[in-house]
Parts: structure tokens; sequence; C-alpha cells
């Protein structure tokens, strides 16, 4: 079989155009997580394909629908939530789609339409379309807030996914109407290219916002914990200098108890000073004061709603962690085990190992729940009221959880959940 230069140019740019793909995936999602041995062996399975429908078929509409399918498929090697996927695949095919048409356009005049055959064979066009592309994805790579994992509102997601949608449907109509100019046509799916980049910068802008919005909201947090803290350790060095205090009375008093033989008596006067010493208050006293003042503040809430709390902590005074880390995971992960089980009416516990061991920070949960799971793919989604406040629990511990190379795991066995944190400093 002869293949033509056109044909031979269009298999050999075909891979850099996975590649490209590849790009504008990653613009969206991170690759870090991904299997690099099934995301190779997807995209090449996509290359092949895309090609054989090429020389099979070559009609517009057809290679559009596999593309959508395709993009899906491919979005599914990252994680995400559902929305992301569709909104990111939206925009990706739409700023793929304009671009190629206004290239092919501009370089060879030739309208055509995208339910018949695809005649166009002007060989150079298809390198010029590829660096374009390619130009446009590393500039789009600039954007880093996209990625971050903010769950955007849905009024917001939805504004944003009509936006592309419309676009797609509007380059139907313009290659369906009669009697418009080519210059038209060109000028017409520029705007619409521009109108895409805007929708991509504003996403970018409204994950940006989304971040700092987050980010106060914790500083705010953290601030409360010391606060809590500090209000702890005053009361502790003020009972402390009491005591001190009275100590000769209370040593007179068990003194003359102890000489008269009344044994019940004494035992009872040293309880009440015990009870005295120990603060009800004070769960964490690690000498590690970031985390002490984070588990102290959330523990509190257990105490008020009778949650029985469990803590073995084996970690040093200081580690190379700041406390807007540490509040990030403790906070959320005491929240989401706070409120699984203050919905229970029986067993009810806390379970929480922290530890520190040869450069490891290492965080276990465990917490009974009313066995109610809603799942998106491998995510778990809250049952909260709230949903968008404490939806963005579990992605900030990931977003920070990158920063140390670390991992989150989390199961469940019946009705047990178990959380576990590992971080490398």
């Amino acid at each position: 079989m002869n293949i033509s230069i056109y044909n031979m140019i269009y298999i050999i740019s075909n891979i850099f155009g996975t590649y490209i793909i590849c790009k504008f995936m990653s613009v969206f999602f991170e690759r870090k997580e991904a299997n690099k041995k099934l995301e190779l062996f997807s995209y090449t399975v996509y290359y092949i394909v895309m090609t054989i429908i090429y020389f099979k078929i070559n009609i517009p509409i057809v290679t559009m629908l596999f593309n959508i399918i395709a993009f899906m498929g491919l979005s599914m090697l990252y994680k995400a939530n559902i929305k992301k996927r569709i909104l990111a695949i939206a925009l990706i095919y739409l700023i793929l789609i304009c671009i190629e048409l206004i290239v092919i356009m501009l370089l060879s005049g030739m309208h055509f339409t995208i339910f018949s055959k695809n005649e166009y064979t002007l060989s150079y066009s298809l390198i010029v379309l590829k660096i374009v592309s390619y130009l446009v994805v590393l500039i789009l790579n600039k954007y880093k807030n996209i990625k971050m994992g903010e769950r955007v509102p849905f009024s917001y997601w939805v504004c944003l996914l009509l936006i592309p949608l419309s676009s797609l449907y509007i380059i139907l109509i313009l290659f369906q109407a009669q009697g418009l100019l080519i210059e038209q046509v060109i000028l017409g799916i520029v705007f619409i290219l521009l109108i895409n980049f805007a929708t991509f910068h504003l996403y970018d802008a409204i994950s940006s916002t989304l971040s700092d919005k987050m980010h106060k909201k914790l500083i705010a947090q953290q601030n409360m914990y010391y606060d809590t803290q500090f209000n702890l350790m005053k009361s502790s060095l003020k009972a402390t200098k009491i005591f001190k205090h009275d100590l000769m009375n209370h040593l007179s008093v068990i003194y003359t108890l102890v000489a008269n033989e009344e044994k019940e008596a004494s035992i009872k006067h040293i309880c009440n000073m015990i009870e005295v010493c120990n603060d009800e208050n004070k769960f964490a006293d690690s000498g590690n004061i970031n985390i002490d003042s984070i588990l102290n503040f959330k523990l509190q809430e257990s105490k008020q709603k009778n949650i029985p709390i469990f803590l073995d902590l084996y970690i040093p005074e200081k580690m190379d962690i700041p406390s807007f880390d540490l509040a990030v995971i403790l906070g959320n992960l005491l929240d989401n085990a706070i409120k699984a089980v203050s919905e229970l009416e029986e067993e009810r516990y806390i379970n929480i190992n922290i530890k520190y061991d040869k450069g490891r920070f290492i965080v276990n949960v465990e917490n009974p729940f009313c066995g109610k799971l809603l799942k998106d793919g491998n995510e778990y989604l809250t049952t909260k009221k709230n949903k968008h406040n404490h939806g963005i629990g579990l992605d900030s511990i990931k977003i920070v959880l990158q920063k140390y190379d670390g991992f989150m795991e989390i199961k469940h066995i019946e009705n047990i959940f178990f959380v576990t944190v590992l971080m490398f400093i």
C-alpha cells in the first residue's frame, strides 16, 4: 500500500499530538500519583485507535465524538471528582478544536462540513497545528491553581461548563450555516477560542480565590488553637501556684490524720489533692506545643459530646513541620472523626496514635461510624449538609502531603474507619 506524504506526516505528528494531550491533562490533573505504565499504555491505545479512525473513516463528527469519549477515559488515570473531569475535558477539547480549525482554514482557505469525509491534504499544516497547540499548552501550564484540588461550588461549575458547551454548539452552527465567508467563520472561531481562554483564566482565578479563602480560614483556626493552649497553660500554672501555696497546710492535715490513724480520711484527702492536680481539660501534654494546642482544642469538643478519647503520642518537642500544615492535617482528621462518632448512640470512641520515627511522621485515627458512605471513584465524599465547606477537608490534606511526598490511606472494616497519614520530614 502506498502511503502519501500527508498520511506519513499525520502518523508521525499524531505521536506529538498525543503527547500534547497528555500535557493538557497535566494542566488540570496531578500526574505524580498516576500509574506510569497504565498511563503509557492508555495514551498508546488512544494514538493507535485515533490513527485507525483517521484512515478508515476520517469524518470530523466521528473524530469529535471519539475524542470526547477518549478524553474522559484518559482523565480516569488521574484522581479528581466527576465535575472537574467534565469541565477539564470540555475546555481541553474546545481549545484544541478551535486551534485546529483556525490553522487549517487560515492555511488552506478551505470550508468543510463536519458530517462528510475530510479531503484536506495540506501537509505542512499538520506541523504548524502541532507547534501552535504545543505553544498553547505550554502557556496554560503556567496556571498552577487549577490542579490544586479545590472544589468549585456547583453554581460556579455550571456557569463555567456552559461556556465550552455553548462554544461547541456555535462551532457546529457555523459549519452548517450557508452564505458565510470563510473570513467570518475564522473570526468567529477566534473569538470562541479567546472566550474559552478567558474561561480557563477565570477557572484558575476561582481556584486561587478558594485556596486563599481556605488558607485564611485555617490561619484563624490555628490562632484559636494557640489561644486555647495559652488559656490551658495559664489555668494550669495558676492551679499549680495555688496548690504550692496550700501545700504546707495539706501536709499538716495529712500528718495529723495519719498520726491519729485515720486511714480512710487521709486517703480521701490525698485523692482530693490528686484530683486538684489533674487538669481535666488538658488531653495532650507531649511538649510539642503545635500538636498539643490543636489536639486540646479539638478534643474539648469531643469531651462536650461525651466521646472517649484514647491518645498515644510519641513525638519530640520540635519537628520540622510548619504549624499551618499540622493544623490542616490534624484539624481535618479530628473534625471528621468527631462528626462521625457524634452520630452514634453506642460504641462511641476515637483512637489517635501520633508518632515520629526516623524522619517519618505518622498519624493513625480510628473511629466507628454509622455505616453510610458516599464515594466518587476512589474518593470518599462528605455526608455533611454543608458539602462545600467540609468537602475541601481531605483535599486540603492531600495538598499538604504533596509537599512531603507523603500519602493518606483511608479504609473501613465493617463500621470502623481507619485513616493513616504518612509524611517524610
